[in-house]
């Protein structure tokens, strides 16, 4: 279906197509969104981790481009669902849309919880679904969206703070506290595990927490690194 290594927005939208890999790309909304600032120019270090202000920055749906990817999109209104649905059905020909990553998990931006009806439909009618959390969800929302009928939980990227959206091993500890709940109630769901890869053996962390799927998206900014990893992966894979 996909492959393990997933490379996430929002560096994912400009690297190209890598062997061994799937992109995510987005997050697209109905409309053309201005965001906060520009991915690199709000883009800063820290002691934790990296901070962004990005926002749902995005042409809006009806510009989308990009060939042999997910998608991840963002509700933001009541109704949109519709809409952009419809898009989406009419976008997967022309552009070979592998799947849909309903994202509900922006710090910079409120967007509206999913149900199983958008679920449903979304697997009938393009392909497989992943929802993406937010890093500080409590046990009862998780079980909650882990009820769902989507295909992945994707667990989780970023996290809330008075300065943006934090990305980076400060978020391993939850995420893998998350996968390991996930797996427990729910051993058939697939997790895509992401927040901290910066090296092969953070990612055979998720993998022993029981994540199957792994999502770059920071250590895309160097990319010695993430090759590096997407090729030790590979190398693992030969192996076992």
């Amino acid at each position: 279906m996909f492959n393990n290594i997933i490379l996430s927005p929002p560096f994912s939208n400009i690297y190209p197509q890598i062997k061994n890999t799937t992109k995510i790309v987005g997050t697209y909304t109905l409309k053309k969104r201005k965001g906060l600032h520009r991915v690199l120019t709000t883009l800063k270090k820290t002691e934790n981790g990296w901070l962004n202000n990005v926002g749902l920055r995005n042409p809006g749906i009806e510009n989308y481009n990009k060939k042999n990817s997910i998608i991840s999109i963002s509700i933001l209104e009541e109704g949109d669902f519709e809409k952009i649905l419809y898009y989406l059905y009419y976008l997967k020909y022309e552009f070979n849309i592998l799947g849909v990553e309903f994202n509900i998990s922006c710090p910079n931006h409120n967007v509206l919880q999913i149900n199983e009806k958008i679920i449903q439909d979304t697997n009938r009618l393009i392909g497989p679904t992943i929802i993406k959390i937010s890093h500080d969800i409590n046990k009862d929302n998780l079980i909650k969206l882990c009820d769902i009928n989507s295909h992945f939980i994707h667990i989780s990227n970023t996290k809330k703070t008075n300065s943006g959206a934090l990305s980076g091993k400060d978020l391993q500890k939850k995420n893998i506290e998350n996968i390991k709940l996930v797996k427990e109630l729910y051993p058939n769901k697939k997790i895509i595990a992401g927040g901290g890869i910066y090296s092969f053996y953070d990612l055979l962390s998720y993998k022993d927490a029981g994540a199957e799927f792994f999502s770059l998206s920071t250590v895309l900014l160097n990319p010695y690194k993430a090759y590096k990893i997407i090729n030790q992966w590979s190398q693992y894979q030969k192996q076992n």
